[in-house]
This record gives structure tokens, C-alpha cells and sequence, in this order.
């Protein structure tokens, strides 16, 4: 079992990630055409759209992303983005941190969906990479960023277990949330349990992985995102988002960060 509080999220748990969203009833598919009217009309069309996901994961958004245009995918960890080259979706996979974006090429819509911009350290790296991914915004593109949850909707932290079948055994993450000034922190505890006739010396597999993401309100992700972005941009937040917890939207009216 790994030490208490493992920091590199998914490292040896990426292969189970979409199996235990699935058994939460998670439909990607569903997110992504609840947010495509924000792109619908840009002017563009699945054939000439260049679409960038920063933060893909493991590709669950990929295929009905790939639906509204030619998809590349940018994640910092090998192990999601293995997962990610498995549905066949995407024209390119980067390996790249929101830290250190690449300078270009620039896309019509950039998206970074599921809070993956949350787990940055804090403000100003939050203030940097949002920054960095207007740049890579075309005139008249759309950059969309959701938070991973707003400070004002936070509920009372809980424990909360999901079980599910995998791969002839059964695989179970356990979550408990706390709160540190401005972070959320849930530790996710994971537990894959061999099946029936497996080999006697394959025990149980256990995971502990502790995810630091950043809580704001969402006057906070406004401010942020209205700075790092500047005039080029007009940033709005659509309150419900693809999971109700808000998403911020950046129409570039000139494609630049200021």
C-alpha cells in the first residue's frame, strides 16, 4: 500500500478512473452538448473547428468532443494520456503542464473541463495559465474553464464510497473531503479486490491519493480570469456549467491575452 496522501494524482490509478465515474452515473457526452452553445455559432464547422483540450485526462470528453472538430489533447500525466490514445479520438496527445503551456499552435475553442485548472498551487499560477491558454485563443475563438467547484456552493464535507465490477474483480475509491484556507482537499482511497479464480499471490491492490485543488468564489475566477486574460477577452460565467457548478466562459475578441 502506498504511503498516506500519495501527491501525483492518477499515477497507478488511471486505468480505474473511468470505471468509477461510470458507476456514478457520469455522462461526458451529456456535459459537452450542454456547454456547445457557447461554440455552436463561431462560424466555424466540425471540418475547420480546432479543438484543444487542456487537461484530457483520460479522453472521457474526447469522443463527443472530436464531434465539433479536429481534437488535440494536453495532459502532464503518461498514464491518462495512454488511457486518452485508447479512444482514438484525438489527432495529437501532448504531455505538457498548465504551468509551461506550449506557445502554439492557437485553436477556435479551448476547453479545460472537470476543474482541471484547480489544481494549480494558488492564485497566481492560476493567474498565469489561464494567461497563457488566452494565447493560445484565435481572433473570434472561445476559451472555456471550469472550475472545480466555487467556494460558495461547497457543501458540508463528507465520506463518500463508490463500488463497482472491473475486470473480474471489484474496484471501490473511498473519498473524504476536508477544507485548508482557500484548498479543498479530498483524499481518495482506492481498492481493487481480485476475482474468483485469480492467482492465490494476487492480493488486494490499495491507493492512496491526496488531491489539493484550489476554492474560490466565483468572484475570485472572474477577477483572475478578467486580469489574466485582459481587453481581448469578454469573460462571463455560466452559472450552471456542464456539472451545475459553473463554467467560465472568454469570448477573444482579438485572440491575445493582455
Amino acid at each position: 500500500m502506498d504511503p498516506p496522501g500519495e501527491r501525483t494524482p492518477y499515477l497507478r490509478t488511471a486505468a480505474w478512473y473511468d470505471a468509477i465515474y461510470r458507476a456514478r452515473g457520469r455522462d461526458c457526452a451529456r456535459e459537452v452538448a450542454s456547454i456547445s452553445r457557447h461554440w455552436i455559432e463561431d462560424g466555424r464547422s466540425p471540418q475547420t473547428r480546432r479543438v484543444l483540450e487542456l487537461g484530457c485526462g483520460t479522453g472521457s470528453h474526447g469522443p463527443a468532443l472530436s464531434r465539433h472538430g479536429e481534437l488535440t489533447g494536453l495532459d502532464r500525466s503518461p498514464p491518462m494520456l495512454e488511457q486518452a490514445r485508447r479512444t482514438g479520438c484525438y489527432r495529437q496527445l501532448v504531455e505538457a503542464d498548465l504551468r509551461a503551456l506550449p506557445r502554439d499552435p492557437r485553436y477556435d475553442l479551448v476547453t479545460s473541463l472537470f476543474g482541471v485548472f484547480g489544481y494549480l498551487d494558488d492564485a497566481d499560477q492560476l493567474h498565469a495559465a489561464l494567461h497563457d491558454a488566452g494565447r493560445l485563443v484565435v481572433p473570434g475563438g472561445t476559451l472555456l474553464v471550469e472550475p472545480p467547484i466555487l467556494a460558495e456552493r461547497l457543501q458540508p464535507p463528507r465520506v463518500d464510497r463508490v463500488e463497482t465490477a472491473f475486470e473480474g474483480g471489484t474496484l471501490a475509491r473511498i473519498a473524504r473531503a476536508r477544507t485548508e484556507p482557500g484548498v479543498l482537499v479530498i483524499e481518495f482511497e482506492w481498492t481493487l479486490e481480485p476475482g474468483p479464480g485469480t492467482h492465490p499471490s494476487s492480493g488486494s491492490t490499495q491507493v492512496v491519493e491526496e488531491h489539493r485543488m484550489l476554492l474560490l468564489r466565483s468572484t475570485e475566477w472572474l477577477g483572475i480570469a478578467r486580469s489574466a486574460l485582459g481587453p481581448g477577452f469578454e469573460v462571463v460565467l455560466d452559472e450552471d456549467g456542464p456539472l451545475g457548478r459553473g463554467l467560465l466562459v472568454a469570448f477573444s475578441r482579438d485572440g491575445a491575452a493582455g
